[in-house]
């Protein structure tokens, strides 16, 4: 008897824990969306790098590290920016920002590095990402119920995708943001 009621004293304590965690998360990701509506990016920023770093496996950690890749981007730091995003794309794999999180990777390595020599690392990862994108009909990548695919981040960019026969549109806040051909 005394067995059973330690098991449910310690089922109930580990339930208890594990939805503090939950819910300091949860808390978190508010933190994050509220700092960035009031104009504190940089807050924002660092709330998601918490929710990354203490908690990977919460249902917020996709969407805080897409976003975390996508600060990087804007502000420049394109090394943090492919590796954040990478990791993403190896990490949640099945999310609804993968694709775009590889469109951002292409950019960086084939737009930003243009004047310098690309890595043999970096030529393997735009061969696959290519390869990804054109070796299968595209409204297989880019469509679900014949719907385009979109994606809006936390930190409020919204993307688009369209494919034409000879070229695939991509964009970012209704800009055009980056155009493939096979």
């Amino acid at each position: 008897m005394k067995m059973k009621v330690l098991s449910l004293w310690c089922c109930a304590a580990l339930f208890v824990a594990g939805c503090a965690t939950v819910s300091e998360t949860g808390d978190r990701y508010r933190a994050a969306v509220q700092a960035f509506r009031d104009g504190q990016t940089y807050f924002a920023f660092m709330h998601l790098k918490a929710i990354v770093k203490d908690d990977p496996t919460s249902p917020y950690a996709p969407a805080a590290t897409f976003a975390l890749g996508e600060y990087y981007f804007d502000n420049e730091d394109t090394f943090n920016a492919v590796k954040t995003l990478s990791d993403y794309v190896s990490l949640y794999p099945k999310d609804k920002g993968v694709v775009f999180a590889k469109l951002i990777i292409y950019k960086i390595i084939t737009e930003i590095k243009k004047d310098e020599r690309l890595s043999e690392e970096q030529s393997a990862l735009i061969k696959e990402i290519r390869k990804e994108l054109f070796s299968q009909p595209l409204f297989l990548i880019f469509y679900d119920r014949k719907i385009p695919r979109s994606y809006k981040s936390i930190f409020n960019h919204s993307y688009l995708v369209y494919d034409y026969v000879d070229k695939i549109k991509v964009f970012r806040d209704d800009k055009s943001f980056l155009e493939l051909s096979p």
